[in-house]
């Protein structure tokens, strides 16, 4: 496993184990760079092919989110066109009923005046 200096004294799960594992600080290591912590090499191959499967497990849950993406903005998209269809449909309606009222003032007002 391999840890930059910004890992340095976090307590964290093992990939492998799951166990926690401390990080050692620049002054525990002996003869180290701080920008790096020696770690040992066995697991090492271990660690990059379980990285690599995660990635590629990454991978698949993006693209599947995607094709989910593109499926929503479809529907947002089927969506967005019926209610437009809708909203002039409704101002036809508005259309009618104004003139309903329009007809209705108008015929209780030559009622009034006979």
């Amino acid at each position: 496993m391999a840890i930059d200096k910004r890992g340095m004294g976090l307590t964290i799960s093992c990939p492998k184990c799951q166990g926690l594992v401390r990080v050692p600080t620049v002054s525990e290591t002996s003869g180290s760079s701080p920008d790096s912590v020696s770690m040992p090499i066995e697991g090492l191959a271990d660690a990059l092919e379980e990285s690599r499967k995660e990635l590629d497990e990454m991978k698949q849950k993006l693209a599947s989110v995607e094709n989910l993406r593109v499926k929503l903005e479809e529907q947002s998209k089927d969506h967005e066109e019926k209610l437009t269809v809708l909203r002039r449909e409704f101002g036809k309606i508005q259309s009618a009923l104004d003139q309903v009222t329009m007809t209705i003032v108008d015929s209780s007002e030559s009622q009034e005046t006979l």
